[in-house]
């Protein structure tokens, strides 16, 4: 084949299409809890790059009633593909007074398949997840709750799921030009 890297932006891009924000049961349901969170998405991902390498993607998500923050990492770094890195999640209660997040390697089709979508698009664009998530932190008032890196019109782009002050979610796009 002569152009795999091709391939693979062509795939993230149709997987992207049918994963644009997130579920409505996390719509509703994560701004909600927030006010229970003990830490910030930013703060846990730069808790998650100092132990596992860069984050690729990182959100609150609520399963069985508990507020949980999850945060997908590439160990070996932005630079090595999906097949010579290690594709991880660090995903730990976000009510606790310190966040200790249990790591889990992917082996499965699904995991793996979304975090070397994320890794590929991360390494098309000169944001890092945590530069993403400031930009819109600073765009926006509230508390943001998701950040996913995505395609749009044939660049990486950052979907961004913000909870307003008045508990509304409100998605925002970041990307290389947004101040």
């Amino acid at each position: 084949m002569k152009h795999p890297s091709l391939v693979v932006c062509l795939i993230a891009t149709v997987a992207s299409i049918g994963r644009v924000g997130s579920t409505a049961s996390e719509t509703d349901v994560v701004p909600a809890k927030l006010k229970a969170a003990k830490h910030s998405l930013l703060q846990s991902i730069q808790q998650a790059q100092k132990e596992s390498g860069p984050a690729i993607s990182a959100k609150f998500e609520v399963e069985d009633g508990k507020l949980l923050l999850s945060v997908y990492t590439a160990k070996a770094g932005i630079e090595k593909d999906a097949e010579h890195n290690t594709l991880m999640e660090l995903n730990g209660e976000a009510t606790k007074p310190k966040w200790e997040p249990k790591t889990e390697v992917f082996a499965d089709k699904a995991h793996l398949a979304r975090s070397a979508e994320q890794l590929t698009l991360l390494q098309l664009t000169t944001l890092s997840l945590e530069d993403a998530t400031k930009r819109a932190i600073a765009l926006k008032k509230g508390t943001v709750y998701s950040v996913i890196p995505t395609v749009k019109d044939g660049k990486t782009v950052f979907d961004v799921a913000i909870a307003t002050p008045d508990g509304k979610p409100l998605h925002v796009t970041v990307d290389e030009t947004t101040k």
